[in-house]
């Protein structure tokens, strides 16, 4: 056997070893490379889902498609559904728009608003101004001018006073008061409705249309015929009831006037004054006759020398 033969026996088994376990290794990383691939595959999926559509249930709510003002009548162009978690949005939601075809708002509706049973008027509530009128309630215009009406600075959505001066029938003096407080101004005019720019600039009208109930809409008939009215209007955070006492001409003219001080008390007319002092300046006054009462006898003339009092009886033939 040749040397060349020796060394090609000896060596082909050990290469071939060494080629298998290669392959082994190979195939090994292949599987974990393979492995750790799926895994940050199933990972990454799971970050999007998480992320994307896995996150809470959503559900389907009705919102205005644009700005609504009051008592709008609804159609179907101003309504379109949005969707919100579900659990998340607010009470007295639709999830149908033809559910609220053709009813009216009693408030303004913003572009993407949710609509919510709160701000429709009941369907049978009618349209218009009407709709607006909650149950038990009345809708009574009022005559006013620039001074009645604040000077056109008077709004739908306002809150007013209402006082009414009136005399009497008994005779009695004149009195103000207020009867009517924390009043809603429904309208002013023909306007329900108006813009915030607006709200800075004075409207001349000659109605307002207020919300009260039954028996303050007979207080406010009787004392617009009886009477003048005023409306005083409030600012909007104030909701406070102040009880007042009315006004009349004698307490208006006497509040703020301290009482006269009572005169002097008359010198008899048979006490002899004093001798007015050599130094001191001797001013006399008469005393109007006709303010004293006449005597049968004669008449008596009243002298005032400086701070002395001095009264004189003269009769008829003198």
């Amino acid at each position: 056997m040749a040397i060349d033969d020796i060394i090609s026996t000896t060596e082909k088994p050990r290469r071939d070893k060494g080629s298998r376990r290669s392959a082994s290794r190979a195939l090994a990383f292949g599987m974990l490379a393979l492995v750790a691939g799926v895994s940050v595959a199933a990972m990454l999926k799971s970050y999007v889902a998480r992320h994307q559509g896995g996150g809470p249930a959503m559900e389907q709510v009705v919102v205005a498609t644009m700005d609504l003002p009051l008592a709008t009548t609804l159609r179907p162009e101003h309504l379109t559904v949005s969707a919100w978690p579900s659990g998340a949005s607010p009470e007295g939601t639709f999830s149908d728009p033809k559910e609220l075809v053709g009813r009216v708002l009693t408030s303004k509706l913003f572009k993407n608003e949710v609509v919510l049973g709160a701000k429709l008027a009941a369907r049978e509530a009618g349209s218009g101004l009407a709709a607006l009128i909650p149950e038990n309630m009345r809708a009574a215009a009022v005559r006013v001018d620039d001074v009645v009406g604040v000077a056109g600075f008077i709004h739908p959505e306002d809150h007013v006073d209402v006082i009414v001066t009136m005399r009497p029938e008994q005779g009695g003096e004149t009195a103000s008061k207020v009867i009517l407080q924390n009043v809603r101004v429904l309208a002013v005019g023909k306007e329900i409705e108006v813009e915030d720019q607006v709200r800075n600039k004075a409207m001349p009208v000659t109605v307002a249309t207020l919300l009260v109930t039954a028996e303050q809409s007979e207080m406010l008939a009787l004392a617009a015929a009886q009477g003048k009215l005023l409306l005083t209007l409030r600012r909007w955070a104030d909701q406070n009831q102040i009880a007042t006492k009315g006004i009349e001409p004698s307490v208006l003219l006497a509040s703020g006037h301290p009482r006269a001080a009572e005169p002097p008390a008359k010198q008899k007319s048979d006490e002899r004054p004093a001798r007015a002092s050599r130094t001191a300046p001797v001013k006399t006054a008469l005393v109007n006759t006709a303010a004293v009462p006449a005597d049968k006898k004669g008449d008596v003339v009243e002298i005032l020398r400086g701070d002395r009092f001095e009264a004189r009886k003269f009769d008829g033939k003198e």
